[in-house]
């Protein structure tokens, strides 16, 4: 495992223990500060567990391109898919959460 690897998945496995962190104990006073206007107060747990759940996917993206770079060495085209299907994900976690639980 070269170096390069090893700290794509270390840094992959932080941002994903940060969002189940944002989204088991995150503070609903961020949802409110920021979309004061949007969610009802006993939809803020909901909608904060929603971000949590984007911050995550993103972290399992990066641990996703840390392994296949473990592995084998992947092409641009191949890195630029795995971004993608994450960045696809992350967007329909929040826009799911927006549809949901906003008013």
């Amino acid at each position: 495992m070269d170096r390069q690897s090893l700290m794509m998945i270390i840094i992959a496995s932080m941002v994903i223990l940060m969002g189940i962190f944002m989204a088991v104990k995150g503070k609903t006073s961020m949802v409110r500060e920021r979309f004061s206007s949007g969610v009802s107060p006993e939809n803020e747990r909901k909608f904060m567990m929603t971000v949590g759940g984007g911050v995550s996917i993103i972290g399992l993206d990066m641990l996703a391109l840390g392994i296949f770079a473990w592995k084998s060495p992947l092409k641009q085209s191949q890195i630029l898919l795995v971004l993608a299907v994450g960045v696809l994900l992350f967007l329909a976690v929040i826009m799911y959460g927006q549809k949901k639980f906003r008013k």
